[in-house]
Parts: C-alpha cells; sequence; structure tokens
C-alpha cells in the first residue's frame, strides 16, 4: 500500500518530453525473468531500483518492483508483457498514473534499455540481468480467529480524495495465516498479521506502511489508524465478504 505515492514514485525536478519508441517486432520473444538491476535517469538525480521477473505455472509473466531510497521491496507489477525483444512492465500506486517501463532487451539479453514513462513524461533507465529472479514468499503468521478471517473494504481519505481500500486475511490448514491488502486499485501486497485479543497489528512487507486497530465483537468492523510514511489516518474497514 503506496499511501505517500499516489501520484508517482519519483519526484522529477524537471518535466522531461515523452519521447517516441519505434521498435520492429518481428523477433523471436526474449527470454526475461531473473533478478535485474539498474536505475531511472531522473532530470537531476538517478534512482536505483530492481525488478524480478518469473512466469508462473500458467506461463504468465509476472514479477515485482524495488526501490530502497523509498523503502519498497518487492512491490507487485501491475502488469508485464513482452512482445520480441520489446518488454513493458507497468507500475501502480495509490492514484491515477500508471507507471510503466517501456524497454528494449538488448541482443545477449543481460540488458534492458528504454523509457520510463509517467503520464506524457518520460526518463530514461536501463536495467542488467544479476541473477535469477527473488521474488519471496507471501509471509505466514499464526492463524487468526474466525471472525477476522475474508475479504474486507475500506476508504482511504488523502488531500480530500477518497480511495477505496481492500484486505482479505486467510488461514490455512498448517494453522498459519497470510494476508494482503492495496489502495486505489493498486495491486495487493503482502502483510504480516498480528492479533492479541481483540487488538488487530497489519504491517507490509512492502513499503513502511502499518495499521493498528480494533475488531468489533461481532466480527463485522475493523478500525483503526493506518499509518505511513510519517501519515496517519483514521480507517474503517468492513467486513466485504465472508471466508473460511
Amino acid at each position: 500500500m503506496c499511501l505517500s505515492n499516489r501520484v508517482s514514485l519519483f519526484v522529477f525536478h524537471a518535466a522531461v518530453a515523452l519521447l517516441p519508441v519505434a521498435w520492429a517486432h518481428a523477433e523471436p520473444v526474449a527470454t526475461v525473468a531473473g533478478h535485474w538491476e539498474g536505475a531511472i535517469h531522473a532530470a537531476a538525480n538517478d534512482f536505483a531500483v530492481a525488478v524480478d521477473l518469473a512466469t508462473d505455472d500458467a506461463g504468465k509473466l509476472g514479477g515485482t518492483f524495488s526501490n530502497a531510497a523509498q523503502r519498497i521491496n518487492g512491490l507487485p507489477l501491475w502488469s508485464a508483457s513482452v512482445d520480441g525483444r520489446l518488454v513493458k512492465l507497468e507500475i501502480k500506486t495509490t492514484g491515477p498514473a500508471i507507471q510503466t517501463f517501456d524497454g528494449r532487451v538488448s541482443p545477449d539479453g543481460q540488458s534492458i534499455t528504454g523509457q520510463f514513462l509517467i503520464d506524457v513524461y518520460a526518463v530514461p533507465f536501463e536495467l542488467k540481468r544479476t541473477g535469477e529472479a527473488r521474488i519471496a514468499a507471501p509471509p505466514r503468521s499464526a492463524a487468526v480467529d474466525a471472525k477476522l478471517v475474508g475479504s474486507w473494504a475500506g476508504t482511504l481519505e488523502i488531500e480530500g480524495k477518497s480511495f477505496p481500500l481492500e484486505l482479505t486475511l486467510t488461514n490455512h490448514a498448517d494453522k498459519t495465516a497470510t494476508g494482503a491488502w492495496a489502495a486505489g486499485g493498486e495491486p495487493l501486497s503482502p502483510i504480516t498479521i498480528t492479533v492479541d485479543g481483540t487488538n488487530v497489528t497489519l504491517v507490509s512487507s512492502v513499503t513502511p506502511a502499518t495499521f493498528t486497530g480494533t475488531v468489533d465483537a461481532q466480527g463485522t468492523a475493523l478500525s483503526g489508524t493506518l499509518t505511513e510514511g510519517g501519515a496517519s489516518r483514521p480507517v474503517v474497514f468492513t467486513r466485504a465478504a465472508s471466508g473460511g
């Protein structure tokens, strides 16, 4: 959940004109699975970033994005696709803008270069493959009370705008639980869960975000405070659907 980055992951000090990209598509599809490290070259600074890409059991490409400077570690990509040697990786945070790595894989398959796009602005980026993908499994917590299990919905107010919140808590047969949340339609990202009586603490493993609150006796409302980037905001989650 990226509350402090709702318009852009990065602050550019000067607008950069959108550069057209026109590449041929009649090429074999590049293999892009792996761990990639590099930088986005903004107007005033370079931002070190990492991207991990892998295919699932169905062969669908996906992955995560990391930026240590902003304490983002393993943010799930909104989408990932390859067409020949052309690669498009999209990132969505809380807000309408989708940020895109629009690049091309080198002939040796060891680098990707192109433009990082936000709205109508673009800056260059480059990534180099450094090994296998490092996509961590969702963190496991102790199983939670049945009244917490399921899907929850809330609303986040930022600068006079409302963003929908999603929260899912799931118990597993091995007596562990997993959780995930999202704000503003961004992809669900994993969280750890701690429960002490009616007190519930949810901590993101992707961004520095924490929710602390209490669940009511009926298990229909989870009320508390969501904190990220020094900002704290009241949030009430209500049950969106039952689960087991």
